[in-house]
């Protein structure tokens, strides 16, 4: 008889397999490994972007995240330029 997971547990439990790896989170959990694993694929296969939860993105989200990287991008970039100009300040001081 085929045990039915709903997709909070599937959530979880693909959650915990990324961080402690998919047999070993089969086995606290007392299932078997090729289930998470194939669940996995299936994630990969449709292309879909799982966020924290190991839940599947929504188009919006994706764009949300996005844009969120793309801010904290140029943020570091523009840290970099700071630190990059902060040195050749100091490097022009020392060598007077």
């Amino acid at each position: 008889m085929a045990n039915k997971y709903n997709a909070e547990e599937r959530a979880e439990a693909l959650k915990l397999a990324d961080e402690i790896g998919a047999s070993a989170a089969a086995q606290r959990l007392g299932m078997n490994a090729d289930t998470i694993y194939g669940w996995r694929n299936r994630a990969k296969n449709k292309g879909a972007v799982l966020n924290n939860a190991g839940q599947p993105m929504s188009e919006d989200e994706l764009r949300a995240e996005n844009t969120r990287l793309g801010k904290e991008l140029r943020e570091a970039r523009e840290e970099v330029q700071i630190l990059q100009d902060a040195l050749g300040f100091f490097v022009k001081r020392q060598k007077k």
